[in-house]
């Protein structure tokens, strides 16, 4: 290992006992970035003799099906090399008791896996040979095709599917939505020259992520990544995701779905990326208010009402922005009560921002939930990887307690009253037409909320 590098690793060194104590995760023990551009983030974790990967390949898809072949890339990414047949490359992690996957969305490929940790060398170098392996065969993509297409012609047909497409095209217009939705119809038509544009200008290894997380030896586990991947072509500069526009609050959309007996409720307003240093006070409101088993949401909808049997609140993070989303799930006769319990539960935020018992509830929720969540070597390889890949640091997960810590009321109710005013968010309902007669807005298929 060269001496930046150990000066690296002795940075993050090992956590301390005094931090053990307080229940803070663990900091990795080396994050580096090799000459190509990757970035190796290692955390040692012997609990069992497996070591997790995750690799994280960030793009921006700027053209209307480049989704759909990024999957397809994806899909394809492990099906052989240059050195081994499909069979051959299944072959090389099961030797070692691994399993890798890869899949793609409209801002990444992601490769998961694991390994025995006496084969991590090993798998490495197969991965290494996946992302600068060549374009597939016409034999190996055709299948892949197809299944793909009929996959995403599955899903369109679900209902929080076509709610989660049309919140897209809301959100942020229809020439955005069709560059990250995929049809099968893109699917059907990728060609191997689609792949292979598509690998040299998105599958480089510049702004690409690499955690490792498990039983193994931090140095030796760099020094595994640098000889494994450290010749893989950085990629073109600038290709990083695409950060969402500012959207406006306005009336919900009617997905018409004639005859359905349940009704899908999806609302969205802006909010603050997850690097921004008010976001902590905005998770703990909207923890408070529909977050959490013990949310107002949760017992005023659920509970006292009876009305919805799926709901909740959450923050939607990507590069460089979040969404606040909120959802429901209610029988179509409740659907317009419903909505108006949530606009009361919205105005209430403001109105009666959290209380001190509500936030320090929360407080107590939030790091518990956080620490128990990330209990296991594979779930912190995929918190970590996540979280990198939206943009904060690598000491976040060890620093998120600390941060709640020192959220104060007064900022919690601040951030209640910015981000929960319902003017803010707008939104898709799928149903029955029958079920929002009463929240009409003549027939642009607009809802009143």
């Amino acid at each position: 290992m060269t001496g930046g590098a150990a000066r690296k690793l002795a940075e993050y060194g090992s956590l301390p006992e005094a931090a053990v104590a307080q229940g803070r995760l663990p900091l990795p023990d080396a994050d580096l970035t090799l000459g190509n551009g990757l970035r190796v983030v290692v955390c040692s974790a012997p609990v069992v003799p497996l070591v997790e990967i995750r690799l994280t390949v960030p793009y921006a898809a700027t053209a209307p099906g480049e989704v759909a072949h990024c999957q397809l890339l994806a899909e394809l990414l492990l099906r052989g090399t240059a050195h081994r047949s499909a069979d051959g490359h299944d072959a090389a992690p099961a030797e070692h008791g691994a399993t890798l996957e890869a899949s793609a969305d409209a801002r990444k490929l992601t490769v998961t896996g694991h390994v025995m940790a006496d084969g991590l060398s090993a798998v490495l170098a197969a991965l290494a040979e996946a992302v600068g392996g060549p374009q597939p065969t016409e034999e190996a993509l055709a299948p892949e095709r197809e299944r793909l297409a009929r996959r995403i012609r599955l899903a369109t047909h679900q209902p929080a599917a076509l709610a989660q497409h049309a919140l897209l095209r809301r959100r942020y217009g229809e020439q955005r939505a069709a560059r990250w939705q995929p049809t099968p119809e893109q699917a059907a038509a990728c060609t191997r020259d689609d792949l292979a544009r598509l690998r040299a200008l998105h599958l480089g290894a510049r702004g690409a992520v690499l955690v490792l997380v498990g039983d193994l030896e931090p140095e030796e586990a760099v020094d595994m990544a640098a000889e494994s991947l450290g010749s893989w072509e950085p990629g073109p500069e600038g290709d990083v995701p695409e950060v969402p526009p500012w959207f406006p609050g306005g009336p919900l959309q009617q997905v018409d779905r004639p005859g359905a007996v349940q009704s899908v409720i999806r609302l969205a307003a802006p909010a603050l990326p997850r690097t921004d240093p008010g976001y902590p006070a905005l998770h703990l409101a909207q923890l408070v208010f529909g977050g959490s088993f013990a949310s107002r949401l949760v017992t005023r909808l659920r509970e006292d009402k009876g009305y919805a049997y799926q709901l909740g609140s959450g923050v939607e993070s990507v590069p460089g922005a979040s969404t606040l989303m909120v959802e429901a799930d209610t029988a179509a006769e409740h659907t317009v009560a419903a909505l108006a319990v949530i606009r009361e539960e919205l105005e209430r935020m403001a109105a009666d921002p959290p209380s001190v018992r509500e936030i320090d509830a929360v407080r107590r929720y939030a790091t518990g939930s956080t620490a128990t969540a990330m209990s296991s070597p594979a779930a912190l390889a995929s918190g970590l990887a996540n979280l990198l890949h939206v943009g904060v640091g690598a000491d976040w997960l060890h620093n998120w307690g600390p941060l709640l810590d020192g959220v104060t009321h007064h900022q919690v109710g601040e951030a209640a009253r910015r981000f929960f005013q319902p003017a803010g968010f707008t939104g898709v309902v799928v149903a029955d037409g029958t079920a929002v007669v009463p929240l009409r807005r003549g027939t642009t298929g607009e809802l009143n909320f």
